[in-house]
């Protein structure tokens, strides 16, 4: 006997892919949202370079965080998609998130509280920190997504 109601019975196999969907989603905004909010606060706090005999503020981290934020959202965008499609790799993706956020805060809080450099009779200050941490950060993100793949490899996947 057939009935002519359409079974909306998820499976709990189904319901399983489902939350682990949403939570590689979630974990994936959280990384991402960490990097540009770094980026942000890194553009705003960092000190700027001084120069000239008139004592000129150029925020170099201002023009430059943005394209590294930028490469470091590309290779953890990359990282995450490789762990997409099994819920066994939840602990790596968010362990992916996690270390990423770390990253980035990290090299926001060097970024802005590290002294500049001064140098000549100006003086000029140089912000080394605030000019190489975002560097710093999208290489670290990269070796990160790196090593979860490694992970992912290991847990069986292909």
């Amino acid at each position: 006997m057939t009935t002519s109601e359409p079974n909306d019975h998820a499976t709990p196999q189904d319901r399983r892919a489902t939350t682990a969907d949403l939570s590689w989603m979630l974990w994936t905004a959280i990384g991402i949202g960490g990097i540009w909010v770094a980026v942000l606060l890194l553009s705003l706090l960092a000190p700027d370079l001084v120069s000239g005999s008139e004592q000129e503020h150029l925020p170099v981290a201002a023009f430059t965080t943005w394209f590294w934020g930028g490469a470091g959202t590309l290779v953890f965008l990359w990282a995450m998609g490789r762990l997409r499609g099994s819920a066994r790799w939840q602990p790596i993706w968010i362990g992916l998130s996690v270390v990423t956020l770390g990253i980035w805060a990290l090299a926001t809080v060097l970024a802005t509280t590290l002294p500049v450099m001064v140098t000549g009779t100006d003086p000029t200050q140089i912000p080394f920190a605030a000019l190489f941490a975002p560097v710093a950060a999208a290489m670290l993100t990269a070796l990160a997504g790196v090593v979860t793949n490694v992970f992912r490899q290991g847990l069986g996947g292909g």
